[in-house]
């Protein structure tokens, strides 16, 4: 265990809470304690975001202590909607330490804020239920689809892929981009293995392009 004063801290508020959706991700994290900061609540979707407010009401949480491939994780999986940054966090016994927490960057809706500013209270009472994977499940499936256009071009004759053959191929590697987007912005459970499937099919697409008709382009223009 890292001694204490070198510990990296992570105050969760919400979906990663114990016994919230997301708290999977946390396996293998230390709780250290429950814990508050001083800020607001508000409902974003199946998820909360936090805004710090010095004059603001206790917002409740737990504090963990994670190693940094995980805090890596973490931030991978927060994304862009928020900014992890320190702040001071207050044990439930009174004791005070800096610890990591993910504040919100977006523009909040008005009337969503939560009071008392407890996700798992509201979470429990408003049955919240995080989204399916659709989205992350079609960017799997899309994998074989572009790798299977990718290596038919491999095999097609001298004439190549037909015009609608170019179309299909020039908008296909597209899809999984865009269903990984989508299922990072609904926050999917399965959202990092579909932004990898959709890197490795956009990747391979092209390269296999590029060795299918490289050898024309030297043959067409000789040195």
């Amino acid at each position: 265990m890292m001694p204490e004063d070198q510990a990296t801290l992570v105050f969760v508020y919400g979906t990663l809470r114990a016994g919230a959706s997301n708290h999977f991700r946390l396996e293998g994290a230390k709780l250290r304690g429950e814990g508050w900061v001083l800020g607001r609540l508000y409902r974003i979707d199946w998820y909360p975001g936090l805004l710090l407010d010095e004059e603001g009401i206790p917002v409740r949480g737990e504090i963990y202590e994670v190693e940094r491939e995980m805090l890596r994780k973490l931030d991978s999986f927060e994304g862009g909607e928020y900014e992890r940054l320190k702040h001071r966090v207050y044990f439930k016994g009174g004791d005070e330490v800096e610890a990591w927490l993910y504040e919100y960057r977006e523009v909040v809706e008005e009337g969503s804020e939560l009071v008392p500013a407890d996700w798992v209270q509201h979470g429990e009472g408003m049955k919240v239920i995080p989204p399916s994977s659709t989205f992350s499940v079609a960017t799997f499936l899309l994998l074989p689809a572009t790798l299977a256009l990718g290596i038919f071009s491999l095999g097609a004759g001298e004439g190549g892929l037909s015009r609608l053959g170019w179309v299909i191929g020039g908008f296909l590697p597209l899809l999984p981009f865009l269903t990984g987007r989508w299922a990072r912005r609904r926050r999917e459970k399965l959202v990092e293995g579909a932004e990898v499937c959709a890197a490795v099919a956009f990747i391979a697409f092209w390269l296999l392009l590029l060795i299918r008709y490289l050898p024309a382009a030297f043959e067409a223009f000789p040195n």
